[in-house]
């Protein structure tokens, strides 16, 4: 949307592009569904030259397969009505701002991308089978960029320095709407509406610097043509090297090879000389084929490293957040004092143990574990030093389950549970006294004066022939009242559990 102020200055121009009485005759014909082609030719003969340039075109390589044009008849039917109207406004604008002069703007290298830019579209269209659209295309692409003739004329000094301050087209348009709240492709859909062209004409020249978008859509596929045609004539005037780059960028957006692409700007380039003359337009400086494959290679390369160089970051973020994730789900079993397992997580651990039995039957034993007279620990050596047993107990015991594929988790306080799946009755007593030895020879704590030693009490269930426990908790319970037996026995005892003599003590 225009700026008031903008708008203004436009209105009020005298110096604006302009089109001659006989090319707004024919765009204004050109608009009616009905019109007589022959009232576009009568209206055309009044301007002998670009009668002579229509007949030209008709006559060119392009039209080989067809007899000579002798009259302008032959040539408008043979080049087509969206054709004649794009040469028509095309070397009538081109005339107009060289006969006017543009002081300070490089007005050859305008038109040369300009002519670039509207032939790429035409291709591009072609490319996507956006059949019957390449004309249109190639007049909207062609006039994509007068608006920057008009705000010259309307602003002179400060646009002229926009346009020494942008390095690219793209900064150019950031630069106009920064200081005009606008850009030149509104200007040039300003200017479209006033001669008269058609909707999507001006919507086409309104969008040409848009973002592409991947989409399926057909109109904004034929939109995509006019924005790429763009990048693709800056590209192309500023050399192989920008235009490798390009072409690469493209393949996303329009599923087309960068050797197909690369062909078709050969062929582009070929027929360049002809139509630049027609226009009256300077050739630009031919591109060397094998160094733009070289560059799009280049470019190629440089993008398969640095999404390589994605992929391997985002697999060590990935990795970092699984070990991040793993150590909160460990943290959240752990036990935070002794790092063997928590109270809810031994429940787990138990439960699964119990139920993978009727899978497929192998024992099961738990031994419930109780540290005798740890209150008086705690009384004559303080909490640290309680700790410190609890701790160094706790890894004892881990060390020592590990090497029978076996369990330990914290019960509370100073009780504790070893679960050792595929272990029977035997085994666990076999576990239990190996304990008891260990804590007779390794001291788990102390002062310089004096080394702790400690005696456990121990209750053992288990199962064995597969239906001595109708749940797990009734196997818990009994591990843990065989526990309780031995602390009555004396502590420092051994009690298994049996349904038949009720517990027995060693």
């Amino acid at each position: 949307m225009l700026s008031h102020q903008l708008s203004q200055s436009l209105e009020r121009s005298v110096r604006l592009p302009s089109l001659p009485t006989v090319v707004l005759r024919v765009v204004e014909l050109a608009r009616d569904s009905n019109v007589n082609l022959q009232d576009i030719i009568d209206n055309l003969g009044r301007d002998p030259a670009l009668s002579a340039r229509l007949l030209s075109l008709a006559n060119t390589v392009f039209y080989a397969q067809h007899k000579p044009a002798e009259d302008l008849t032959q040539a408008v039917s043979r080049i087509g009505l969206e054709r004649t109207l794009s040469l028509a406004l095309g070397c009538s604008l081109v005339a107009s701002t060289k006969k006017q002069g543009v002081g300070g703007f490089n007005l050859e290298r305008y038109w040369q991308r300009s002519l670039i830019c509207a032939l790429c579209a035409k291709s591009l269209a072609e490319s996507l089978n956006l059949s019957g659209e390449g004309g249109a295309l190639f007049t909207a692409s062609l006039l994509q960029d007068i608006g920057m003739l008009a705000m010259r004329a309307v602003d002179e000094e400060r646009y002229l320095g926009l346009l020494v301050d942008a390095n690219t087209h793209s900064e150019l348009v950031a630069l106009e709407r920064r200081v005009y709240d606008s850009d030149h492709a509104e200007v040039g859909a300003w200017l479209a509406e006033r001669w008269q062209l058609s909707e999507r004409t001006l919507n086409w020249i309104r969008s040409s610097h848009d973002e592409l978008v991947k989409t399926t859509s057909r109109e904004q596929q034929i939109t995509n043509c006019i924005i790429a045609a763009s990048m693709l004539a800056d590209a192309w005037i500023e050399g192989e090297a920008s235009l490798g780059s390009v072409m690469i960028t493209l393949e996303d957006y329009f599923d087309i090879e960068t050797t197909e692409l690369l062909a078709s700007i050969m062929t582009l380039q070929e027929q360049l000389p002809l139509l630049a003359s027609l226009y009256d337009i300077a050739v630009p400086e031919r591109l060397d084929s094998n160094q733009l494959m070289l560059e799009a290679k280049q470019v190629l390369s440089d993008k398969n490293e640095s999404l390589q160089r994605d992929i391997d970051r985002q697999r060590e973020e990935i990795e970092l957040l699984r070990q991040q994730q793993q150590a909160l789900s460990l943290q959240a079993k752990i036990d935070p004092l002794t790092q063997v397992y928590n109270r809810t997580h031994l429940a787990e651990l138990l439960s699964s143990s119990f139920d993978a039995k009727d899978e497929k039957f192998q024992p099961l034993a738990i031994i419930f574990m109780d540290l005798d007279h740890f209150k008086s620990i705690n009384d004559r050596f303080g909490h640290v030093i309680g700790d410190a047993v609890l701790k160094n107990f706790a890894s004892t015991l881990r060390d020592m389950a590990g090497e029978v594929g076996g369990q330990v988790g914290r019960y509370g306080g100073e009780e504790f549970v070893v679960v050792l799946p595929n272990n029977d009755e035997e085994n666990a007593t076999l576990f239990a006294e190996n304990v008891r030895e260990r804590l007779q020879k390794t001291a788990l704590g102390g002062s310089r004066k004096t080394d702790i030693h400690i005696t456990v009490s121990f209750g053992i269930a288990a199962i064995q022939a597969g239906d001595e426990f109708r749940d797990v908790e009734s196997l818990f319970d009994a591990a843990d009242s065989s526990m309780y037996e031995s602390k009555r026995a004396g502590r420092d005892r051994i009690t298994v559990f049996s349904s038949k003599d009720d517990c027995v003590s060693s």
